[in-house]
C-alpha cells in the first residue's frame, strides 16, 4: 500500500533526526557547544537547547491539536453531507408520492367525468332527440323533460362535488373556522354520525395553503371514520396556541384501527402524514381497540 503524504513527511523528519544524531556524536557537538557557551554566560546561552526542546515539543503538540481539529471538521462535514443527502432523498420520495397522488386524483377525476358526465350527457342528448322527432304525446314530452331535468341536476351536483375536490370554495366565502363547522354538519347529516366541533377563533390572515391543508386533513379523517370506524360519535378540535402553532385533533369512539384497519385506511393515514410533513408539522395518532382512533396534529402557522 502506498504511504500517505503525512507518513512520508514523518519518515523524513525521523531520518533527518537520526542523521543529525550521528553527526553530533561524531563531532562531539554538545562538548563544543558547552565550551562555546561559557563565553556567553551572561545571556544564558547554555539554556537555549532545553528551551528549544520545549518549543519543539510545544509545536509538536500544537500540530497534533490542529490535526485533530481538521479530522473533526472533516468528520462533521461528512455527516452534514450525509444529512443533506438523506434530506434530498426524503424530499425526492415525498415529491414522488405527491406526483403519484396527483396522478391518482387526475385519473379518478377523468374516470368520473367519463362515467357520470358522459352518461348524463348521453341521456340528455337521447331525450332531446326523441322530443325533436315531434311524434310524442304530451305525457311523453313531459316525462322526457323531467328526465332531462334530472340528468341536468345530476350534472350540476357532480360539477359542484368536483369543484369541491379541486378547491373548497367555502374557504373563500366563510373562512376556515366556519368552513370546518359546515363540513362537520354536512358529514353528520350524510353519515348519521354525531360530530362535535370545537373551533377556536382564528386570525383572518391565516395562509391559504395552511387553511386548505387543515380542511383537507379534517375531510380525510372524517372520511376514514365514516368508512372504517363504525363509530357513533366523532370530535373535531382546532386551537391556536401562544407560539403560533395550530393544534388539530380528530377522534372517534369506533372500533379502532387495529380492529378495522384496512389498506384503504392505511393509505388515508399515509396521505395525512405526508400533508403534515410537507408543512414541517407533527403527526401523532393512537388507536385503542374498542375506543376509537385519536389523531393529533401540530402545524406551524408560518413556515420557517
Amino acid at each position: 500500500m502506498k504511504p500517505t503524504a503525512s507518513q512520508t513527511d514523518l519518515w523524513v523528519v525521523l531520518g533527518i533526526t537520526v542523521v543529525f544524531w550521528f553527526l553530533a556524536a561524531a563531532w562531539n557537538l554538545s562538548e563544543h557547544v558547552e565550551v562555546y557557551s561559557r563565553f556567553y554566560e551572561s545571556i544564558q546561552l547554555d539554556e537555549w537547547p532545553f528551551s528549544l526542546l520545549v518549543l519543539s515539543l510545544g509545536l509538536a503538540w500544537y500540530s497534533w491539536r490542529r490535526r485533530q481539529e481538521a479530522k473533526q471538521e472533516i468528520l462533521e462535514r461528512t455527516r452534514s453531507e450525509e444529512r443533506v443527502q438523506d434530506l434530498l432523498r426524503h424530499n425526492s420520495d415525498l415529491a414522488q408520492r405527491l406526483y403519484t397522488a396527483q396522478e391518482d386524483e387526475r385519473r379518478a377525476l377523468a374516470r368520473e367525468l367519463h362515467d357520470e358526465m358522459g352518461q348524463n350527457c348521453t341521456a340528455i342528448r337521447t331525450e332531446a332527440a326523441l322530443m325533436a322527432l315531434g311524434n310524442l304525446s304530451n305525457d311523453q314530452v313531459q316525462a322526457s323533460a323531467q328526465r332531462i331535468a334530472q340528468s341536468a341536476q345530476h350534472l350540476s351536483e357532480m360539477t359542484r362535488q368536483m369543484l369541491q375536490q379541486l378547491r373548497p370554495l367555502v374557504l373563500d366565502s366563510m373562512g376556515l373556522g366556519e368552513a370546518i363547522v359546515v363540513l362537520c354538519q354536512q358529514w353528520q347529516h350524510s353519515h348519521g354520525i354525531a360530530c362535535e366541533c370545537d373551533i377556536a377563533p382564528l386570525p383572518d390572515e391565516l395562509p391559504d395553503y395552511l387553511a386548505v391543508t387543515v380542511y383537507r386533513l379534517i375531510q380525510e379523517a372524517l372520511t376514514n371514520i365514516a368508512k372504517h370506524a363504525q363509530a357513533s360519535r366523532a370530535w373535531v378540535s382546532l386551537q391556536l396556541d401562544a407560539s403560533e402553532q395550530l393544534h388539530l385533533t380528530v377522534r372517534d369512539n369506533g372500533l379502532g384501527m387495529r380492529a378495522t384497519g384496512s389498506v384503504t385506511q392505511g393509505f388515508g393515514m399515509l396521505g395525512m402524514q405526508e400533508r403534515v410533513a410537507s408543512l414541517k408539522g407533527r403527526f401523532d395518532w393512537q388507536s385503542i381497540p374498542g375506543q376509537g382512533v385519536h389523531i393529533a396534529i401540530v402545524l406551524p402557522r408560518v413556515l420557517a
